[in-house]
This record gives C-alpha cells, structure tokens and sequence, in this order.
C-alpha cells in the first residue's frame, strides 16, 4: 500500500450499519486514513433494528450504541452528528453541508438509508399520528404509550407487528390493522398468518384483516381511525408501518444512476467511479433489501472497494429469519403454487407451521413458524437445487420431506 493510498480522504454520508460498517472496513485496510462520518441524528450511531425492543422496555437506551465516542477518536474517524448534507458536487469531488461548508473526499460512501412510507390518509398530519424510524421517534412513542392510551398500528409487516408489541408491553390497548388479507403478507401464507395472528390475539392485541384505512379524525390531535367498512376506531395514537423509501435526494442531485434505490454493482459502485452506497438506499440486480444483515454486508463491502481491497456482494437469499413477538419466523423463496405442477406439502401441528413448496421435484420455498430448527438444511436444500423427486408422491408429508433434507 503506497502513502498515496493510507492519505486519501473518505466521506461516508449516514450513520447506519451500513455506514458504520464501511467506516470500520476502511479503517481495518488503511488504519490512518482520513475518514468523516457525517450523520443528520444528533446521537451517537446504534442499533436501528432494537429500537422496537428498546421501545418495549428490554434494553436501556445506552445499550443500543454501536460504538462509543472513544472508539471513533482512536480509530482516527470524524463523526459530524446532526450534520444535513445538503448537496454533492461530484465533479469538484466535494460534499456540501447545510451551512454551507464544504468537505472534499477521495472516495465518497452514500449509506443516507430511507425514510417511512406514509400513504396519504386524510389526518396524516395530526399530532399523534407517528412513525417508527429514529431513537427520538422511539422516545415520543414510549411517552404516550404508558400513559395506557389506546393505539392503533396501521402495518400488519414485519415493524408493525414489533412495534404493537412493543407498545403493548408499556400497557398500550393495542389494534393492528392490515389492508391485506393476512399478517406478514410477503413472509407467510395464509395458514401460517392465521397461527401467527391467534398467538397475536392471545397478547391481547386485536387484529383486523383486511383492514383499509379511510381518515385518521381529531381537533388538531388525533382522537379516532376510520375504516372504509365504516368502523371508527378510538385513538390517543396512530402508528405507521407501511414501508420504506430509500433516500435518493442526493443521489439524484449528484447525477448517479438510481431507480427504486441508488443502482450499484457487486462491488457496492455507483454509476460514478468514485461515489459508492450501501444499505437500503440501494438496489442491487432489481432488489432493495431492507434489512439489517445484508446493509451490515453491503456497507463492509463498499468499504473494503472504496480502500482498494476487491470484494463482491453476491446478494443474500431472499429469505427472513426472525423471532415476531417471541415466535420463530422463517419463510424463504416463493411459498404458494404458481404454475401447474407445483406441489406444496405443509402441516401445522401445536402451534407449529411447516410447508415446502416444490417445483420439477426441486425445492423452491418453505415457511417454518414456531420452529425454525430446520432453517439451515432447508436454506442449503434450496440454494444446492436438492432433487426430492423420490419422495414426492400422493403419500408425500411433512415428515418424509424433513427425513429427506
């Protein structure tokens, strides 16, 4: 490695994993590089993925920090928190704050995530209607949500659910409405949802399927929900869990290629040669991916690139692997019969789910809930394009698809 190299200047916009993660990677290559990780939070970067158990009282809040103040100052990292990137000049290789500052970089890092989904429900802007995406969102959530007060969660996914439990557990009177036609409609299927939803139920948690919101109602406060059935809902809260949107301000201010996310290669290369991202303002092949492990993936990767080290980030499988309100969750490829000879063989047994769904005697899918000990074999079956043709017959079930993983 030549001086030239351990001098280059790196930026890294956004305090996620992703952005973490590639901080951590440049300085494990170049441990006397010129790093700046700018941040719009005003905290410390941390764990996003348990603000849900945070909100629920299971850990304190100065356990969700990543790293503390000591460790950027020895790894040589500047940390700007609270910080706006305002704009990108990527022909003068700058990057220009909202005050107006302007910082320049060898090699620049976008990892600036997403922001939430919010449909366009009339009431939308009253006080008390609140989305789930920061620490400070967590504390406003948690203000109200032990005072008992009565809340609606509008988002039958993956943070919905966490975030009705969570809410539940500070003594909330919770509902979840879902405008599909069953709970984690892009995990499960509907036997497996409908397991999911009694154990649900069983919290104290009433779950209305499909569910369209029409307004959310009050006298500059939120007081009710209105459903498109006519159902009126009382509310003191409405929480919103309807998706993400990757922020692509900058990206497109900067001239990079995006479409849904900001485009990137396998090497985490935007269309500009010296600007990488990372995390879930990205789209990789097609996909956005959301989620923590694969953000963690990408922003090492992009890291190690933007050092001079090659690594690929081949995709992780599309599949979830989870624990929703204490019950195991694993759902992988596709799981319901789409083209003539599919065959699924599922069984749901003490509140235990297991389906496998098979095309051409090759396993395409697979939903475990309750248990998800079969995970790994099941993962490695798929990804290997395992041959079950000898044991798919009209006698075919659960038991003998598990003997022969």
């Amino acid at each position: 490695m030549t001086q030239a190299d351990t001098n280059k200047r790196y930026i890294i916009v956004g305090g996620g994993i992703a952005g973490v993660s590639a901080a951590e990677a440049i300085h494990a290559l170049q441990p006397e590089a010129d790093i700046t990780l700018i941040s719009e939070e005003p905290n410390l970067p941390y764990f996003r993925m348990s603000l849900t158990r945070y909100l629920a009282g299971e850990v304190e809040r100065e356990k969700l920090t990543l790293h503390n103040q000591q460790w950027y100052l020895q790894n040589h990292i500047t940390i700007l928190l609270g910080t706006h990137v305002e704009a990108i000049a990527p022909e003068l290789r700058q990057v220009i704050l909202a005050d107006s500052q302007k910082l320049a970089y060898d090699k620049l890092i976008l990892a600036s995530g997403a922001h939430p989904n919010v449909p366009p429900f009339p009431g939308r802007e009253l006080k008390g209607v609140q989305t789930l995406r920061t620490l400070e969102d967590a504390d406003l959530i948690m203000e109200v949500a032990r005072k008992k007060s009565r809340v609606v969660c509008i988002g039958g996914g993956l943070l919905g659910l966490e975030v009705a439990g969570a809410v539940a557990r500070q003594g909330a009177q919770v509902t979840v409405l879902e405008g599909l036609d069953w709970l984690l409609p892009r995990q499960l299927d509907a036997q497996a949802s409908a397991i999911l939803k009694k154990v649900i139920e069983n919290m104290g948690i009433k779950v209305i399927v499909p569910a369209i919101t029409k307004a959310m109602r009050g006298d500059g406060k939120v007081e009710n929900v209105e459903l498109a059935d006519g159902q009126v809902l009382p509310a003191d809260l409405v929480l919103i869990s309807t998706g993400v949107s990757a922020n692509l301000e900058l990206a497109k201010s900067a001239g990079l290629a995006v479409n849904r996310g900001v485009l990137v290669n396998e090497h985490m290369l935007t269309s500009n040669p010296d600007i990488f991202a990372a995390g879930d303002i990205t789209e990789f092949q097609g996909r956005g991916y959301g989620l923590w492990i694969p953000a963690k993936n990408q922003g090492t990767i992009a890291g190690q690139n933007a050092a001079g080290k090659e690594a690929n980030f081949l995709g992780d499988p599309p599949s979830t692997r989870l624990k929703v309100l204490g019950v195991d969750v694993f759902s992988i490829g596709q799981f319901s019969p789409s083209q003539d000879g599919d065959r699924l063989v599922a069984e749901s047994k003490d509140g235990v789910y297991q389906s496998f769904l098979f095309r051409e005697g090759k396993m395409i899918g697979s939903i475990q809930l309750g248990d998800d000990s079969l995970a790994n074999k099941v993962k490695a079956a798929i990804e290997g394009k395992k041959d079950f043709s000898s044991v798919l017959d009209e006698k075919s079930d659960v038991e003998s698809i598990i003997r022969a993983l």
